[in-house]
């Protein structure tokens, strides 16, 4: 095994810890908010009604709407850590680009006004 290959394989053990993990807290706070929304109409508001089943199932999707960019950026560090920069330039090249669309997309969006 030479140290491309235990390079690669820690990469993959990372991201795929990531995203599984990150997965599980999405999915987690999504369920949180299907219940809140299911026993605000049961008359259990303890918790601030419907706007924070809205609220949390909201939270859930943008977790899982950051996943893949948070995903980048810990392939960003972790090539930066392995000074491998052909990688780290093409990573942070994509970064730049998702966050490009990003600003576009709020400026030039429904929401710009």
């Amino acid at each position: 095994m030479n140290t491309t290959t235990i390079r690669s394989s820690t990469l993959e053990r990372l991201l795929a810890a990531f995203l599984e993990y990150g997965t599980w807290v999405g999915s987690t706070v999504v369920a949180v908010g299907i219940v809140l929304a299911v026993c605000v109409p049961l008359g259990f508001t303890g918790l601030a009604g419907s706007h924070a089943s809205m609220t949390t199932v909201s939270t859930g999707v943008a977790i899982f709407i950051l996943l893949p960019i948070l995903r980048l950026a810990l392939m960003l560090g972790v090539y930066l850590h392995q000074r491998d920069y052909r990688f780290s330039f093409i990573v942070a090249l994509v970064l730049l680009i998702v966050g490009m669309g990003c600003f576009a997309g709020v400026r030039l969006g429904p929401l710009a006004g």
